[in-house]
């Protein structure tokens, strides 16, 4: 059993660079916020290597690129040099070097300045032949964060996880891991110290979504540090509970499945005004409180084309040896895979309203009880009776 706290080997740009990463947002679509949200500095935030291959993992280059591409990369301690290649993802790039194996470090000598990046321990092993879950966190309860990991432990067979701390203040590293001492069943936990700029939103669910990079730099950093290696992979939030219609586990369908990829849609879960459990300083909201949920609208768009505006975007399972290796895990899909956007009607997550920090925008405001709009989820209140929610 593993229990573990592990860093990266991000580097940046100093704070007197005259050169930083320039935004391409429209001024005028940034909003007050944010520059104090973008990360103009980070320009690598990890790196890894496996068979004689070196990844590094960093925020897009942008107006960096060009600079970097002339740059000298050398492989430390043997001092041989190496070529780059650069894979642009979306809001991510990626420099693979193939470099001998016993690499510690990559030297990148450029106009921007004289960098060293360590190669870090890949952990790749660890989770090998485990069904793992992975997700990034900022300051979520740990109450809600030990029920998320007792559920999908108790409905469908979570062995491992890897949870990505945004920089959490109310809590250390060491108490988060010290929480999970509380969940059995669990053999590995890894907590990776993620502490860069989540990064400004877009504008409505579809415009400008171009600056949040460090969850999508999260998310390829547990491929090819962690998880490439695992059974199979769940990717969801803290505030998200994936259940079955048919009462499988998702690990069982994914690894089962023609592609080895399932995605799935979900449904917000509101509170409701004298039947959920009132809110007080005493007690944070779990996830057992809540019986309704948002029944599911279908309107039209163009006339014909069947639109779900309360819908939530998938999210999804995969069996990481059968991803494309130039496919990019992300937020909502595998981009690059046509395969991850085939939506499973068997499995759904529950989007739970009120489990929040009320990061994004204020999510405490309840509705009053319609049944033309909610419904009791019968689904949802037998998969809470089958957790363990206490051990």
């Amino acid at each position: 059993m593993t229990r573990t706290i592990v860093k990266t080997s991000a580097v940046s740009l100093p704070p007197t660079s005259e050169i930083l990463r320039e935004p391409t947002r429209p001024v005028e679509m940034r909003g007050d916020d944010f520059e104090s949200r973008f990360d103009r500095h980070t320009l690598c935030y990890d790196a890894v290597i496996e068979s004689g291959r070196a990844r590094l993992i960093c925020p897009p280059l942008l107006n960096l690129q060009p600079r970097i591409e002339k740059a000298t990369f050398t492989a430390l301690p043997s001092g041989r040099r190496a070529a780059p290649e650069f894979l642009t993802l979306d809001r991510q790039t990626q420099i693979l070097l193939d470099v001998p194996d016993d690499t510690r470090a990559i030297r990148i000598q450029s106009e921007l300045g004289d960098f060293s990046v360590a190669i870090m321990e890949g952990m790749l092993d660890l989770f090998a032949g485990h069904r793992a879950m992975f997700t990034m966190s900022k300051n979520n309860r740990l109450e809600w964060i030990l029920d998320w990991a007792r559920f999908h432990r108790d409905i469908h067979g979570v062995t491992a996880i890897l949870l990505y701390d945004n920089a959490s203040t109310d809590y250390s590293s060491e108490d988060l891991l010290q929480a999970f001492e509380a969940v059995g069943g669990i053999e590995h936990v890894v907590i990776v110290e993620w502490p860069f700029k989540f990064g400004p939103p877009g504008v409505g669910k579809k415009r400008y979504w171009d600056s949040d990079f460090a969850k999508l730099g999260a998310t390829e950093d547990a491929r090819w540090r962690f998880l490439n290696k695992a059974r199979s992979v769940l990717n969801c939030d803290i505030d998200e509970l994936v259940l079955s219609s048919t009462g499988e586990s998702i690990f069982d369908r994914v690894e089962a499945s023609r592609f080895g990829v399932i995605s799935f849609f979900g449904d917000w879960v509101f509170g409701i005004e004298g039947v959920t459990p009132p809110r007080s300083p005493d007690r944070a909201p779990r996830f057992y409180d809540y019986r309704h949920v948002l029944r599911e609208i279908r309107e039209t768009k163009h006339v014909v084309l069947p639109h779900y505006p309360m819908r939530c975007q998938p999210k999804w399972a995969a069996v990481p040896d059968r991803v494309p290796a130039r496919a990019q895990w992300h937020f909502h899909k595998i981009g690059g895979w046509w395969p991850s956007r085939l939506a499973s009607r068997s499995f759904r997550f529950r989007h739970f309203r009120e489990i929040s920090t009320n990061w994004k925008y204020d999510r405490l405001s309840r509705e009053p009880l319609d049944l033309t709009r909610q419904r009791e989820d019968a689904l949802m209140t037998e998969a809470f009776a089958r957790v363990n929610w206490d051990g």
